[in-house]
Order: structure tokens, then sequence, then C-alpha cells
């Protein structure tokens, strides 16, 4: 007689089973949580008792959660799988990127992790998409400086600049150039630190320090490669700067950043690096300087008059007025909902070009702009606060290290 077959039980899991399953669902959380809430940045931050996690929306870091500290390991090796990184290593830094498919399409992360004093910490950024829909209006420019901008652009060759810190928007601006000059019989060629966004039908090159591909060598390659057009991410060092120039200066129109406050601040930054005036001034077309504030809520933001005293201080008529965050469950009551930028475009005229060529003072030099109609970036997000987008305290907050 056929006996039945033993009857079998599931092993216990084992404490370390359960980890990794508890790491695996924390992750998969909040790089879920990010791209629901739209945050740019995930942080997984090794505190001397737990693990927390931050996320930075609308520029501002968020608490999402917190964990026991033991979780941390599981957590950033299961990030680094993704990354296909070393989860062996833990005593340097590594970075990284990977995709992960979502209803909406995949999504593309880049990774980050650096030994702390209670273990790795990592930084997950979220990388832009839908790359071919930006453009300048849509990242905050005014039809003014958008016009200006695209001017800038449509000169053969010559030096465009973006300015402005890290995190301020320059890496967008300068992805929607690319989409405004991409057409099939041109060639156009980037120089990135990392890529943050893959960009069809253009040749893209990421430096890579650790065999000494910089950003220098990649565009004395880039010279002999017959290109319409190149951009240079990140414009730091005298040699890049003087390539970046004679490119400009032999049929190249180069799109490249600088880190400066100002619009104007590209042209000392260019001579602190070595650059002579006069090539500066022939090169130079215009140079944008910005940043991103936060925008308000539609639903839930509040209109003020302005008082007397301000109304005199920024010239606005009695009919202006400004506006005051509320507070909805659009916006999970923080009364901003995404960013918007604010921004300078400085025009290169045939005076101002002069002027830089004579080694004229900066205070001169601004002078000039403002007389052939430069607005300062002050001047453009007062007008974006007039117009319900931003606070008249997001502006002030953004530009007042400027002096402007």
């Amino acid at each position: 007689m056929n006996q039945p077959p033993p009857r079998t039980s599931r092993a216990p899991s084992s404490p370390r089973n359960s980890l990794d399953t508890n790491a695996q669902l924390i992750v998969d959380q909040f790089l879920e949580a990010a791209i629901t809430q739209h945050a740019s940045d995930v942080h997984v931050e090794p505190l001397s008792d737990r693990v927390i996690i931050r996320m930075r929306i609308d520029g501002r870091l968020h608490v999402f959660g917190q964990h026991p500290l033991d979780l941390l390991p599981q957590i950033v090796s299961r990030l680094k799988v993704l990354a296909r990184l070393d989860i062996a290593e833990k005593r340097m830094p590594q970075d990284g990127r990977f995709s992960i498919n979502s209803p909406e399409g995949p999504r593309d992360y880049r990774i980050a992790t650096v030994p702390m004093l209670e273990g790795e910490k990592a930084v997950v950024r979220v990388l832009m998409q839908n790359l071919a829909k930006l453009d300048f209006r849509r990242v905050g420019y005014t039809e003014r400086n958008a016009q200006l901008y695209e001017t800038l652009l449509n000169k053969p060759h010559g030096l465009v600049l973006h300015c402005g810190p890290t995190g301020s928007g320059k890496t967008t601006a300068l992805y929607a150039a690319i989409n405004y000059l991409r057409q099939d019989w041109r060639n156009i060629q980037t120089i990135e630190d990392p890529v943050e966004g893959r960009l069809d039908g253009v040749n893209q090159a990421q430096v890579n320090a650790d065999i000494g591909l910089t950003f220098a060598k990649l565009l004395r390659g880039f010279l002999r490669q017959d290109c319409d057009i190149i951009l240079v991410g990140e414009i730091r060092d005298p040699e890049t700067a003087q390539l970046a120039v004679q490119a400009s200066l032999t049929g190249h129109l180069v799109l490249g950043t600088l880190h400066t406050n100002s619009a104007m601040g590209a042209i000392s930054r260019l001579s602190e690096m070595g650059v002579p005036s006069f090539f500066v001034g022939t090169a130079l077309l215009g140079s944008v300087s910005q940043r991103l504030v936060r925008r308000l809520c539609k639903t839930c933001r509040q209109p003020y008059k302005p008082s007397a005293e301000l109304q005199q201080q920024y010239g606005l008529r009695p009919e202006h007025m400004f506006y005051a965050p509320g507070g909805c469950n659009e916006c999970n009551n923080l009364g901003f909902k995404g960013r918007v930028g604010i921004q300078e475009v400085l025009s290169f005229t045939p005076d101002l070009r002069d002027g830089v060529c004579k080694n004229i003072s900066e205070p001169e030099l601004n002078k000039l702009s403002l007389q052939n109609g430069f607005v300062n970036m002050f001047r453009d997000g007062l007008g974006k606060a007039v117009m319900g987008h931003t606070t008249i305290e997001e502006v002030y907050s953004a530009v007042r290290a400027d002096g402007s």
C-alpha cells in the first residue's frame, strides 16, 4: 500500500533573511515614493541609533522614515546590487546608476555611497525624465528671456555660459538648449560629469577621472571630430576654459557652465582662469545666471496687497498683488508644489563687448548692461512673485547672496 509522501514544513526564516527582505521592501518603498512625491534625491543616513530616510522635495529635505540601524548594511547593499557596485567595498566612495521599470515607463537613478562614522551613507538621485519635452518656457523662462536666449543660440559660433551654484537648474536649461538646437544636419557632442539623461541624436561622453579622461582631454578630442555644437558640462580649470574659448573662436557654438553668482561674473571668472580679456570679449556671446525657487500651490495660495513701503521699494503699481503659501491636500499642506526658475540673460552687445576687451571695471559693465535693457535675476523673480508663481521671500532668499 502506497504511503502518502511525508509532510514537509518550511524552515523558519533566519534573522539575516528577514533583514534582507525588510531592506528590499524599504528600498522599493522609498524609490516609488520618490517618484510619486517628485523628489530629486533620497538620503539614506546612518545616525548613532537609527537609519533615517530623507527626501529632497522642491529643494528642501523632508523625513520619509526611520529604521533600526542594523538594517543599514542591507539597505545600502540592495542599492549597490541594483547599480552593480561592489557590495564588499565599504571603505571607499562608490557611484553608479540603475534603471527600474514602472507603470509610467523606465525610471533612471544615480547612487553615490560614502563611508561615515556609523556606516555608509547613500544618496540616490532621481534623474530627469521626458527630456525631449524640455524647453525654456517650461523651465521658467519668461517670453522675453526665452527669445533673448534663442537669439544667442542661433549664432553660428561663440561661447554661451550658464552660471549658478549646484542645484540651480543649469543642466536642465542646457538640455533644453540642446533640444532647441537638435537637428539631423548638426553634430552635437557633450562632455558631462556625470551624464544626467540620455538625449536622442546627441553624442554624449562622460568624464572618468580615474583613467585621466578629463573635460580638457575630451574637448581636445572633440575638436578633431567635426562638431557643430559642443556642450562642456563644467568649465572649472584653466585648460578647459582656454580650450572652450578656442573652440568658440574656430567655428563652434560652445555651451558650458561656470560656478559664479551672476551672469556678469562669468567675465571675471574666465579672466581668473587665464583667458585674456580680448578673447573673452570676442568669444562670449552671452551668459545666463539662474536659481530655483519653490512654486506656490495654485490651489491654496493666498493673495495679499503689498504695503506702501514695498510698493515704493520695488516700483510696484497699486493693483499689484503678492501671494503667500496656504496649505491643502494637493501640496501636502506645504503651500508649495514644484519649483520655478528665476533667471537673468546677459547678451553681449557691441558696446559691452568693447568694454570687456578694454578691461573696464565690473560696475561700469553693469551700467552698460542696464542701458541695454538687462533685467537682473531679482527683477525677474519679482515679476514671478507678482504673477503668483512664488513668494517675494523665496526670491529674496535665492538672490540675496548676490547683492541683487
